[in-house]
């Protein structure tokens, strides 16, 4: 491949990894998918360790995070060696980090928030205070903004009508 091809491929790696460490992503899961997005045919992870110049342990722990979120799928190859490609599928890869994040941190603040409310509405029962008036209203307005902002991210289904936009093959 022809070094000026090959130094743009490498830049929209990095341009890649970039974007995706905007959403919380590791700085190396961002390049290991970056390279496999922007690689013709599946590869090995002797490959993506030759290609990224990192450790074969960091490579297939990665490689098996990415799997679990649905942005790497394992082929196999020649001898039945694995290979992995990545999912080009934007929006379900976003489904599925969106649903695990939700389920590790939104659904326990959810939780914790609606709990913390009704322990002050209860305490406000007893007690009256303006101080606890304060503090159900608050808890209030949190669980209900929190519970908006979890909502919308799973409207995201919604635009499941233009996905096909952005599938590559």
């Amino acid at each position: 491949m022809d070094k000026d091809i090959q130094d743009s491929r490498k830049k929209a790696i990095e341009s890649l990894a970039t974007a995706i460490g905007f959403w919380g992503v590791d700085p190396l899961e961002a390049k290991v998918y970056g390279t496999l997005y922007m690689s013709p045919r599946p590869l090995t992870v002797t490959e993506l360790i030759d290609e990224l110049g990192c450790c074969d342990p960091e490579v297939g722990k990665i490689i098996k995070t990415l799997k679990r979120l649905g942005a790497v799928k394992e082929k196999n190859g020649e001898g039945g060696k694995k290979q992995y490609e990545a999912e080009t599928d934007f929006f379900e890869i976003l489904q599925t980090v969106n649903r695990e994040r939700r389920e590790r941190e939104m659904g326990a603040a959810l939780q914790e928030i609606s709990d913390q409310r009704a322990y002050i509405e209860y305490k406000y029962d007893e007690e009256g205070t303006k101080e606890l008036q304060f503090l159900a209203d608050r808890l209030k307005g949190l669980e209900r903004f929190i519970g908006i902002i979890d909502k919308a991210m799973f409207g995201l289904k919604a635009l499941a009508g233009v996905r096909n936009m952005f599938k590559f093959k």
